[in-house]
């Protein structure tokens, strides 16, 4: 046989997957031709898919070196960087692949791959883009366009990107899995239940006279070791679980769980479960075998630590809840530089208190920054513009900095910095010492003519939406047309302090003659000023219900089955806001027992004051 029809011969082996016969042949033609640039490539290739990144490297640039204008040959040496993790010389053999073959996507594909992974988003999205023009049926670049779009919280872009691709390929699986994680990672539940369901129909050929309950009922361990097949089932009950249907979605991941028992995501998402009905216990031994499936699981460890703090145990939730400054990444990103307080005296120092969660957070802890004051500190408060001017000049802290993201460093005279949901667990709160007095927010703009109302009767303030990047926003949120009841009680002037509304709920709220004060507020002073003006608010879990609360005005506040941990369990007082009452879901997704609740006890309350 000739070197050529050897050199033949080796490539039908390698493209067969037999890549020790392949290797064995590559090596006979170079011992014959020790320059044959296409063996030494096609060597070096092979190589690299067995993980032996230096020899392959080593070889392709062999044959670089006697054919420098081979553009495949620098495609070859790219996808070995790329392996090998050598990104910057990965982009660089892209780079010149595509300068000797422009009208080549896969090149361009491929150098968008190296770029996204160096973080270049500009120069990754302009690659992708190149690769589209030349080839727009290439698949992988529209799926990894997308999530470079989403990368960027550019969700509209992304999910175009994936429905342009559908659109040539609807029964691509990876184009729908990437669908379906997109629109869960901003909040698109329809979007997710229809990836979900498609993938279903396709993967494991569901129909709707042959449901997964059927395909559970046959299947086997063997079948699901298809990590597709897996990935489906998963998000088939993941999905349940957010349309509500718990008792489908714990039986589909139990299901699938004594099959693949190696998931850890499946404990997670049945402690998420049992955490909805409230079955507290049952939660934490999931979360538990969650984290001792996957010990790096970020979540596990969250969910435990709320789970402690929505049955009460605040001492304990409160010290597992620092472990995410250690171990996630969103929070290891977001510290201070500068050593955390670890709770010991604090007088004599100065302690930088770091917002770090939503503003509903922020407001519901800032309560403790006088008590630091109190032990001797000097505190700094660290929050974001926005809250600026309802603390700028607040006698509870000693200085008030304007939150710069991109700015880790911390002033001079700093100690100690910390986290401001660290602060209950640090100074020793339990449900027996809660700092409850109340007003403990400033109101600097209280009693501005701006903010003045002039409605009869009793004045009442809406928030019926929260931020719809929020990831439980789709459950606390409310409807507007849900409202309808409440708002036709006799004897209220009602006023919207809702951010942003929709155009149809705007469209609602002058049909009802509702006041909208939100294009005057601009921060949370004015909000401040104009909760000062109401007799009530009723508000969604949101941070204007803690505005209020901390302020000491009476509110409402409607929560979901399975609510946020501060408002705790079967109660409708709280224990951390004198003012605040609370209206409970009976059962999950049920808005409209709540809403009749709240429209008989606002009838009441509209009586009384007639009466007074």
């Amino acid at each position: 046989m000739t070197t050529t029809g050897l050199l033949q011969s080796a490539v039908s082996l390698h493209q067969a997957g037999m890549l020790d016969e392949a290797e064995k042949a590559y090596r006979l033609v170079l011992r014959f031709e020790p320059k044959n640039a296409d063996a030494l490539a096609l060597l070096g290739t092979l190589l690299s898919e067995k993980q032996q990144p230096d020899e392959a490297i080593a070889l392709i640039e062999q044959a670089l070196a006697i054919d420098p204008n081979a553009a495949l040959f620098h495609f070859h040496l790219g996808n070995a960087c790329m392996k090998a993790h050598r990104f910057l010389h990965s982009e660089k053999a892209f780079l010149q692949a595509t300068r000797l073959r422009p009208d080549w996507a896969e090149a361009y594909y491929n150098l968008g791959n190296a770029q996204r992974t160096l973080k270049k988003i500009a120069d990754a999205k302009s690659s992708y883009q190149t690769a589209l023009q030349l080839n727009p049926s290439h698949i992988l670049t529209h799926n990894n366009l997308a999530h470079l779009f989403s990368e960027q919280h550019d969700y509209k872009n992304a999910r175009a990107q994936l429905e342009t691709a559908l659109h040539i390929a609807p029964d691509n699986a990876q184009l729908l899995f990437s669908l379906h994680d997109i629109a869960h990672e901003h909040n698109d539940f329809p979007t997710v239940f229809d990836a979900a369901h498609r993938l279903a129909a396709i993967k494991l050929g569901l129909t709707p006279q042959h449901t997964i309950l059927d395909y559970l009922h046959k299947t086997s361990a063997i079948e699901v070791q298809d990590e597709q097949i897996k990935n489906c089932i998963f998000a088939l009950g993941t999905s349940y679980l957010l349309k509500g249907e718990l008792q489908l979605a714990s039986y589909v991941l139990r299901t699938l769980f004594s099959l693949a028992p190696d998931i850890a995501e499946i404990p997670l998402m049945l402690g998420s479960i049992a955490l909805a009905e409230n079955k507290l216990d049952l939660a934490d031994i999931y979360y538990a075998q969650a984290f001792m499936l996957n010990p790096a699981e970020t979540a596990a460890p969250w969910n435990r630590a709320m789970n402690l703090l929505v049955a009460g145990d605040l001492g304990e939730g409160f010290r597992r809840y620092r472990w995410r400054w250690s171990a996630m990444e969103k929070f290891k990103a977001m510290r201070m530089k500068g050593e955390l307080w670890d709770g010991s005296d604090p007088s004599g120092k100065t302690i930088l208190v770091q917002e770090e969660q939503g503003f509903g957070d922020t407001l519901h802890m800032l309560r403790y920054l006088p008590l630091l004051k109190e032990k001797g500190a000097k505190v700094y408060a660290y929050v974001r513009p926005v809250l600026y001017p309802l603390l700028e000049n607040w006698d509870g802290t000693s200085n008030v900095v304007s939150w710069n993201v991109q700015d880790k460093t911390v002033p001079a005279d700093v100690d100690v910095v910390c986290g401001m949901m660290d602060l209950p667990g640090l100074l020793g709160t339990g449900l027996h010492n809660i700092p409850a007095s109340v007003p403990y927010l400033p109101n600097p703009k209280k009693g501005d003519p701006k903010f003045k109302l002039n409605g009869t009767g009793l004045k009442v303030g809406l928030v019926w939406a929260g931020n719809p990047l929020h990831k439980r926003d789709h459950q606390r949120s409310i409807p507007f047309e849900m409202w309808d009841g409440i708002l036709k009680t006799p004897g209220v002037t009602f006023y919207s302090l809702q951010y942003q509304p929709k155009i149809a709920d705007i469209a609602r709220m002058q049909s009802f003659g509702v006041i909208d004060l939100a294009p005057s507020i601009k921060n949370l002073a004015d909000s401040a000023a104009a909760l000062a003006e109401l007799d009530l608010l009723i508000s969604i879990d949101s941070a204007p219900a803690h505005l209020a609360g901390g302020l000491g005005i009476p509110v409402w506040t409607l929560v979901t089955i399975n609510p946020d941990w501060r408002w705790l369990l079967g109660r409708d007082d709280s224990p951390w806001y004198p003012s605040l009452r609370l209206f409970r879901q009976p059962a999950m997704d049920d808005w409209g027992s709540v809403m009749a609740n709240v429209q008989k006890a606002l009838s009441e309350l509209t009586a009384q004051n007639r009466l007074n």
